[in-house]
């Protein structure tokens, strides 16, 4: 072989693995609206793996509820999982850094008792903690090995300095002194983020980090709401979807009305992944999680509809949702709703446009 028919095949092949690492798979969201909105993909879609994924939301929004969801579907799915980018997952490792150790879901009966004992739970209070922690992590992880890592949230971790400051101001009862919080917005963008993204390089782990809304104050024109982490979470994040409640669902018994769930938004307002600026509705049911089948059914039919004709026949909502159950037609019913939603991103993008570069043709 000639030294120049040599150096022409590592170049193809540098290409190819070039090639092969842009193409991006993903980790489930349990919600087939949100794979589609953050994927293109309603079955295979979901959160990036082997990237950084932003959540941001208010207090009632499920940010909590999409971070455990997306646990579940790792812990249940991935261990022997084989695919193009990663080798076959033979070691699976889940972290939820609960930073607020607040959960008060009922998680055995939602996601059962394996989940709950395989799941490592954590909490650490301090930003340069728990970069430490996430570093350690993935500098372990060898061939085989997955990690999917949460952190919930962003919001209630304070520095090493900021804690200091803060029990020496109470020790000696004065007010606290110092650069109120700049050390952990420092740490974030010129050390963690920097960093983590060359580590994490050929190694299957994925951080999702969940943050909260801030509104700001006096604002006329432009956002209303941020959320911290500054520049450097919309850098190296690779979605970042903002969620946000539609209204409270209530029923009555008994003449006594109650909130049995909320209807939410998620707004893809960065993605690397797939188009941008996608959205999905979705309902939670209290003390069950994600309905996944009644937020397909909603798309599909309208949230008002009162009959859903199907098959011959015609259903109410609760009766559709047992008629799918029995007969086990949910896979078909995804392919379906993945279906229409590509045949409305197809029916969108520019036709009729003259070819930008010689030899390419509209596929149509």
């Amino acid at each position: 072989m000639s030294h120049k028919k040599k150096e022409t095949d590592e170049i193809k092949e540098a290409i190819r693995e070039m090639i092969k690492e842009e193409r991006v798979e993903f980790i489930s969201s349990g919600s087939t609206m949100i794979n589609l909105a953050g994927s293109g993909k309603g079955k295979k879609g979901g959160w990036a793996r082997g990237r950084i994924v932003n959540i941001v939301g208010d207090g009632s929004s499920g940010k909590t509820l999409l971070a455990l969801e997306a646990a579940a579907s790792a812990f249940y799915n991935m261990l022997g999982n084989t695919s193009e980018n990663f080798p076959k997952v033979k070691k699976l490792q889940v972290v939820y850094n609960n930073v607020e150790r607040v959960m008060d879901m009922p998680l055995e009966k939602m996601y059962g008792k394996k989940f709950v004992q395989g799941i490592e739970w954590i909490a650490t209070a301090k930003v340069e903690e728990f970069g430490r922690d996430y570093t350690r992590r993935v500098m372990a992880l060898k061939e085989g090995e997955f990690l999917l890592y949460i952190l919930d949230s962003w919001d209630a971790l304070t520095s090493e300095a900021g804690m200091y400051r803060f029990v020496a101001a109470a020790e000696k009862d004065k007010i606290t002194e110092g650069s109120y919080g700049t050390e952990k917005a420092a740490y974030g963008s010129k050390e963690f983020f920097g960093n983590i993204c060359s580590l994490t390089e050929d190694k299957d782990a994925t951080l999702i980090i969940v943050s909260q809304i801030r509104e700001k104050i006096g604002i006329t024109f432009g956002e209303k709401y941020y959320r911290k982490g500054g520049k450097a979470l919309d850098f190296f994040t690779h979605q970042v979807v903002w969620l946000s409640e539609i209204k409270k669902l209530k029923k009555t018994y008994h003449g006594h009305e109650m909130v049995y769930g909320i209807r939410c938004r998620a707004r893809f307002k960065r993605n690397k992944t797939a188009k941008p600026f996608r959205e999905a509705e979705f309902t939670i049911l209290f003390d069950f999680g994600l309905d996944n089948l009644g937020s397909m059914i909603d798309w599909l039919w309208g949230v008002t509809c009162d009959k859903i004709e199907f098959d011959g026949g015609k259903f109410s909502r609760a009766e559709f949702i047992k008629y799918i159950e029995e007969n086990e037609i949910e896979e078909a019913l995804i392919e379906e709703i993945e279906k229409q939603w590509n045949q409305i991103e197809n029916a969108i993008r520019p036709r009729g446009r003259r070819a930008r570069f010689e030899g390419q043709e509209d596929s149509d």
